[in-house]
């Protein structure tokens, strides 16, 4: 069964175990191939990887930092710490750069181990030390020749370069001046190995550090980071993790001193200045109390208080007193109160007015007293009368100067009032001035006391800055390798080789455009189809039929000659067969030749023309051509019977080759005299085979067809685009050909082209073919 069949039945969904198996029993070798192949690969790969280990350390950041209870407003300018931020921070650039510097990782030392190449950390054996200036990429590899001397090779700048030096002696190289210098490490065992130096300027290996670093939260809920480190050398990974987390707190801590240092510089600085604005406040104060005469202003407001009231209270005593003065004059004056008393204790203060009105009652009463026991016209009583009058002019006039005297007092407690109440309407203001003078004062004494308690607070926090990592584990080694183990590599490796060529000869007939097998026929064309040649060993023979020989080609043309039977027409003359094809190298001849033997077996009288005049054949020693059809068909000779050639061992087997080449070949064709030869051929013969050049590239086929019962249009495996089996259909379905057969040659070839030396390119001439 074909293979091609097979993959195809795969990629039709016709899963087959079956064709699985065969295939790979057909294929074998190239599976084995391939896993010998990738296993070397796999060997060798394992033998050149590092082995590199893991190391852990996992570490715990600080949110903030802890301090007593006294001091717990210490943090006036820290937030708390973002676990993502510490994260990106690790893995920075910066960070790395440090470590590298601080580790002298730049340069890199390391010798043979095998196939492998071992990194040496920290046992280095020399030290090499570049000029301080020197930044740039460069390799080399040093051997110590004894104690005392060395010598480099293998210079990145110059390969050719070559220089012996001495231990601690700078040497001159086309860097620069280099100094080698032996180191603690350095035992005997070094003399003669090659160590490799490589030194790379920081910026360029920053990378390669950062790649292997790993930095992962512990837990969600928790401030532990889990920091991992992938190197060759376990010692280099734990230094590595050790020295970040040192950079990494020092970084904090010179970003925690610098701010303590500018907040003690802006406490100095506001103190100073808050210094000096409490002074300008008190002076302000002072000024505004001298100018106002102010010593204490609650206690003169409560004076002026009081002042105010004792004024009110003399005005109303004053007003009291005129009223009463105004209300004795009127009653004085009455016309009808002349003989009536005046009124006593009548509130006046004024001690001479009452004893000038208790007089004046006195008298009156005495004479209401001696009229009663005399009469008005007593003496005694005139007399009365007189003093009476008298004394009432006295009082009357004693009242005025009283009330003018009450008159003047009450202006001066009324205009007392007014300068008393001027004064109380102005505190408010000198108050609200001196509260305000006096609250800025407050404010920036309790500002001042403030700062003052955060400058010995901040000397505090520089005195105990803590590291903001605390290494809860110190790097440990995982136990874990990434390289992988020796049996697994191995394994993937039968994998890969298996699968490798699976993949291959399962796409490779989707990338195949040409005809892989006999299906590809049968799906694209409706014409008979007469049969199948399988491939063959290539030989030199033309003919590889033989009555006794029972192989798949001799069986295959068997079978063809037999289908015959069944398409060819029933005449009683002979039948001729015509043979073309669209590509060069598809076999017609090879397929004529060998039917037309496989024929005169049966005992027929078989003839082959060949009538390919283009290139000609029947070549002799001498390099010229036997007489063939071309000689024919010129008219060179009318007896076609003496270019008849008879192999001795094939009986009833004829041939008539080309003959030379013409220079008309497609007008000789269409000459009577081809369908003469046909006609008197069919008499001699019982099949006549007509081998002809590829149809499409010469009208050669189309012409001759016109004397042939039958076409067998050759399509050889691998060679024909299935594109053009569309043409081949076209072809048969316009009857361009009569009698069209298709026959399948090198079936099972796969793209494997088999020359039997019909040489089409299409270039006639350079290669000739030799028939028998």
């Amino acid at each position: 069964m074909n293979d091609s069949y097979k993959v195809n039945d795969l990629q039709n969904g016709d899963f087959n175990i079956r064709a699985i198996v065969d295939i790979l029993k057909a294929k074998w070798y190239w599976f084995a191939f391939s896993i010998f192949v990738c296993l070397g690969v796999a060997w060798f790969y394992y033998q050149i990887s590092p082995e590199v280990g893991e190391q852990k350390a996992i570490v715990l950041i600080k949110d903030k930092e802890k301090t007593d209870a006294a001091f717990l407003e210490k943090q006036l300018f820290q937030a708390n710490s973002n676990l993502a931020n510490e994260q990106i921070m690790l893995k920075s650039r910066f960070l790395m750069s440090k470590v590298i510097n601080r580790l002298g990782l730049e340069t890199e030392y390391s010798m043979k181990d095998g196939f492998r190449r071992k990194v040496l950390y920290p046992d280095i054996p020399i030290r090499v030390k570049f000029d301080s200036l020197f930044n740039k990429n460069v390799s080399l590899s040093v051997i110590p020749l004894s104690e005392t001397y060395y010598q480099i090779e293998d210079f990145s700048e110059d390969p050719d370069w070559s220089v012996k030096g001495s231990f601690g002696t700078p040497l001159n190289t086309p860097v620069g001046e280099l100094n080698i210098i032996r180191t603690s490490y350095f035992t005997p065992s070094y003399i003669g190995q090659a160590i490799y130096v490589k030194h790379s300027t920081v910026s360029s290996v920053v990378s390669s550090f950062i790649t292997p670093l790993t930095v992962e939260k512990v837990d969600d809920t928790a401030t532990l980071l889990d920091i991992t480190y992938k190197d060759m050398n376990q010692d280099r990974s734990a230094a590595i993790i050790e020295t970040l987390i040192e950079a990494y707190n020092d970084d904090a801590t010179q970003d925690k001193n610098q701010i303590l240092f500018n907040t003690s510089l802006f406490i100095d600085d506001r103190l100073q200045i808050i210094n000096k604005e409490l002074g300008l406040v008190d002076g302000d104060i002072e000024k505004y109390k001298k100018k106002n005469g102010l010593t204490n202003l609650s206690s003169e407001a409560s004076l002026y208080l009081n002042n105010n009231n004792a004024n009110r209270q003399e005005i109303i005593q004053l007003t009291n007193q005129m009223e009463l003065v105004r209300f004795i004059r009127e009653y004085l004056n009455d016309p009808t109160k002349q003989s009536e008393l005046l009124p006593a204790n009548s509130g006046i203060l004024d001690t001479g007015v009452e004893g000038l009105i208790n007089q004046y009652n006195e008298n009156m009463l005495l004479r209401k007293k001696l009229i009663r026991i005399s009469s008005d016209r007593n003496p005694t009583v005139g007399t009365l009368s007189n003093e009476l009058a008298s004394l009432k002019n006295t009082v009357l006039y004693s009242l005025d100067n009283l009330y003018r005297s009450l008159q003047i007092k009450l202006n001066d407690a009324q205009r007392q009032e007014a300068l008393t109440a001027h004064r109380i309407g102005t505190v408010p203001t000198q108050e609200r001035y001196i509260m305000s003078v006096e609250r800025q004062q407050k404010i920036k004494e309790e500002l001042f006391l403030y700062l003052l308690n955060k400058r010995e607070e901040n000397a505090l926090s520089m005195a105990t800055v803590e590291d903001k990592i605390r290494v809860i584990d110190t790097p440990y080694s995982t136990g874990r390798s990434s390289g992988m183990s020796f049996m697994v590599l191995m394994l993937a490796a039968v994998v890969v080789g298996i699968f490798i060529p699976s993949v291959w000869f399962y796409i490779e007939p989707m990338l195949d455009v040409s005809v892989r097998n006999r299906k590809d026929l049968k799906d694209a064309l409706t014409i008979p189809f007469l049969g199948e040649i399988p491939r063959k060993k290539k030989t030199k023979e033309r003919i590889v039929l033989d009555k006794d020989v029972r192989d798949g080609v001799s069986e295959a043309f068997r079978v063809i000659r037999s289908n015959l039977d069944f398409v060819l027409p029933l005449k009683q003359d002979a039948q001729v067969i015509m043979f073309t094809s669209a590509n060069p190298n598809s076999g017609k001849t090879f397929i004529s030749s060998n039917l037309a033997v496989s024929l005169s077996m049966t005992g027929k009288r078989v003839l082959l023309l060949d009538m390919d005049l283009r290139k000609g054949s029947g070549r002799k020693q001498d390099g010229s051509f036997y007489p063939g059809v071309s000689t024919y068909l010129s008219g060179k000779t009318d007896d076609w019977k003496s270019l008849v050639h008879a192999p001795k061992e094939y009986p009833d087997f004829y041939v008539i080759h080309s003959g030379p080449i013409p220079p008309n070949p497609a007008e000789l064709l269409l000459t009577s005299r081809l369908d003469d030869l046909i006609r008197e051929a069919r008499r001699e013969y019982d099949y006549i085979l007509i081998d002809t050049v590829p149809y499409g590239i010469m009208a050669d086929p189309q012409i001759i067809s016109r004397v042939a019962d039958m076409v067998i249009y050759v399509i050889r495996e691998g060679l024909m685009d299935r594109r053009m089996l569309s043409d081949v259909e076209n072809l048969y379905r316009e009857k361009k050909f009569s009698g069209m057969t298709v026959v399948l040659n090198d079936a099972g070839a796969k793209n494997t082209p088999y020359n039997y030396g019909y040489g089409y390119a299409y270039k006639y001439g350079k290669k000739k073919r030799k028939l028998i």
